[in-house]
């Protein structure tokens, strides 16, 4: 029987993840190594083609490829006159305005679930995020009077931290739960912050997400004077995740609300 979905080539890893989720026909995306240690979820098949790097993508290999459909974000507009000329070009927007929240996710995928025909597997999509933060917020509820950082490591005294604006940000809202940024001046999106701005909100947790899959939680000096003077090393209340894409859509949504949760309730605070 033959597959009526159509082959798409996903010039973005969050928009491939999407696609991905949505049961779509993905036959072509850049850096397919990057996408399954950084966005895990969902698994990428082993079939699909790898069609380059992320912003300088192989116009002869998806000429080759000849999908029935290119999707890339507002990003790659630039490119968008050349990747026509290979198939129709779909622009897709999990952002608003430059904010990756819940709701601009939810728009993206809606709008690339209409494209393509899946919205029975968008419904299906939708009503399992919800349902998963549901659950994440029960399972969570002891913490929500609890500050958290939300941050990724950058180097031996810097962290890149969560701010409004952001998915995990977005994600804490959700779930009822504190972001510690707040009490510790205000950015929008994320920024790197020194341990300084971490110290400042003493009382709260610290949430550390594998930033590309190479287990770069470990690599901060966490013996270091600068680490050991943080409340939250010196008191036990720091949590790491793997890695999580912070922009990554929908999937990521379920995903980091789904590991937020059993972190934080595997054990004592």
């Amino acid at each position: 029987m033959r597959d009526a979905r159509p082959a798409m080539a996903v010039l973005d890893w969050a928009l491939a993840a999407t696609a991905l989720a949505l049961g779509g026909k993905v036959i072509g995306v850049p850096a397919i190594d990057y996408y399954r240690r950084t966005v895990v979820e969902p698994p990428m098949p082993d079939d699909v083609a790898d069609v380059g790097l992320l912003f300088t993508p192989n116009f002869e290999l998806l000429d080759q490829l000849a999908p029935d459909l290119i999707v890339i974000p507002p990003a790659l507009r630039v490119g968008e006159p050349f990747l026509r000329r290979i198939a129709p070009t779909l622009v897709v927007d999990l952002a608003r305005d430059g904010d990756a929240t819940v709701t601009a996710a939810l728009e993206g995928t809606g709008h690339l679930a209409d494209a393509i025909d899946r919205q029975p597997e968008w419904d299906e999509l939708r009503s399992g995020m919800e349902r998963q933060l549901q659950d994440a917020a029960a399972r969570l509820a002891p913490w929500r009077d609890r500050p958290l950082w939300i941050a990724m490591p950058a180097d031996d005294r810097h962290l890149t931290a969560f701010g409004p604006g952001s998915l995990f940000a977005d994600v804490l809202n959700r779930l009822g739960l504190v972001n510690a940024q707040k009490g510790s001046g205000f950015w929008r999106g994320q920024a790197t912050v020194g341990l300084d701005r971490i110290a400042a909100v003493p009382e709260a947790s610290l949430v550390l997400i594998d930033a590309d899959g190479s287990n770069s939680v470990s690599l901060p000096e966490m013996n270091g004077v600068f680490w050991q003077a943080l409340p939250a090393v010196r008191e036990g209340r720091i949590f790491h995740l793997p890695a999580v894409m912070e922009n990554g859509g929908v999937p990521a949504v379920m995903r980091f609300s789904r590991l937020l949760a059993a972190s934080l309730t595997d054990r004592a605070g």
